[in-house]
This record gives structure tokens, sequence and C-alpha cells, in this order.
């Protein structure tokens, strides 16, 4: 009577891989993964990700380089990030690194020491330079237009300026 129906096949849950690096482990060297990558833990190297890497309070990151889906920091990351969706700084977490990302938010208490580049999810610049109005301030001042007039035009305007008293 109170028995639970057994899902069927089509409504079976998708399981998401999970990765945790436990607190008190060290990995040195490349860490690659997929799924949802969590690092109580140190990694010492290179992150990349096929989804979501969150870096707990104790988790602490020092490489070159970090490439996720998602990043979430509520811990220390030392290294470039490069997310095609967002990257999080949490309250007390810490980025020193240049960061690539669709957006980025960063918390208040948090830390941020670095650049950040907004892209697009696939990678590219959102604002390209070379054809937006920021190419023509680094291109320099423009020269002035020229334009043409009659020098007899000229020539009046300057002499009806001579005839104007002076205490005008």
């Amino acid at each position: 009577m109170f028995r639970r129906r057994s899902k069927a096949p089509s409504e079976a849950v998708r399981k998401e891989p999970f990765t945790y690096i436990h607190r008190g482990t060290t990995l040195v060297g490349q860490l690659i993964g997929e799924g949802r990558v969590r690092v109580h833990g140190n990694v010492k190297g290179n992150v990349k990700v096929a989804g979501v890497l969150e870096v707990s309070q104790a988790g602490v990151i020092e490489g070159e380089l970090v490439e996720a889906d998602e990043v979430k920091i509520l811990g220390r990351v030392r290294a470039d990030v490069i997310a095609g969706g967002k990257v999080e700084i949490w309250n007390g977490g810490e980025l020193v690194g240049n960061v690539k990302a669709a957006s980025l938010d960063i918390e208040e208490g948090a830390f941020f020491t670095g650049t950040s580049e907004m892209v697009s999810p696939d990678g590219k610049p959102r604002l390209e330079l070379e054809r937006g109005p920021l190419a023509e301030l680094e291109a320099g001042p423009a020269a002035p237009p020229t334009i043409a007039a009659d020098a007899s035009q000229h020539e009046d305007a300057a002499s009806e300026d001579e005839a104007l008293p002076a205490d005008r």
C-alpha cells in the first residue's frame, strides 16, 4: 500500500561525476576532471575541469592555469583562470591571477588581484577593439577636416574686425 513505485529507466536521475580532494591531501601535477570537482586540500599544478570547479575555504590551488566551465572560490587560487561561464569569488576567497570569463562575481569581503577580461562562452572577446569605437581612441587623434573656403570672404571678415571699436 505505501510502497514506492520504482522509477522507469527514462525517469532515472542522471548522476554527475564528482571528484573530491580531501583536506590534508596534496596533489602535485596536473588535475584533469569532469563534472563537479571540489578541492578541500592542496593542488600544486594546472587544473582543467569540464564542469564546475569549487575551491572550499580550506582549499588551495597554486599553478599557472585553471580552466573550467564555472569556478567558485571560497579558498585561495594563485593562477590565471579561464571559464566559459561564471567565476565567483565568495566572501573570504582569494584569487591572485588574471581572469577570462563570461562573467565575474566578486562578493564583498573577497580578494582579487589581477586583471579581468569578459569573453563570450566560446572564449572570444565580447568587444573587438579593431572594429569598435575604442579603436579610434587608440589610433590617436584624427587630422582635422579640411574646409575649402573662398579667400575673399576671409579678407572681408578681417577688415570688419579691424573696423570695430577696441572697447567692445
